[in-house]
């Protein structure tokens, strides 16, 4: 069952482009919305993973096993 303390970084996923700037990305997983958040880097990480609309970590390197 997939959890929202998975380690999605180790999960394949691919990534649909939105046309939201703030909101580039986003998937479904086992039922679950899964967004991709662009923040105001350098002052933030680069990105945030959104699970059901909870922020869920923080990142600035794209995983090798997802795919745009």
């Amino acid at each position: 069952m997939f959890q929202k303390n998975a380690n999605y970084f180790d999960i394949d996923l691919n990534w649909v482009e939105t046309g939201d700037p703030e909101h580039p990305y986003q998937t479904q997983k086992f039922g679950h919305s899964l967004k991709i958040r662009l923040n105001d880097f350098p002052d933030e990480a680069m990105f945030t993973l959104l699970v059901d609309e909870s922020s869920v970590k923080d990142f600035d390197d794209w995983p090798p096993n997802w795919k745009r």
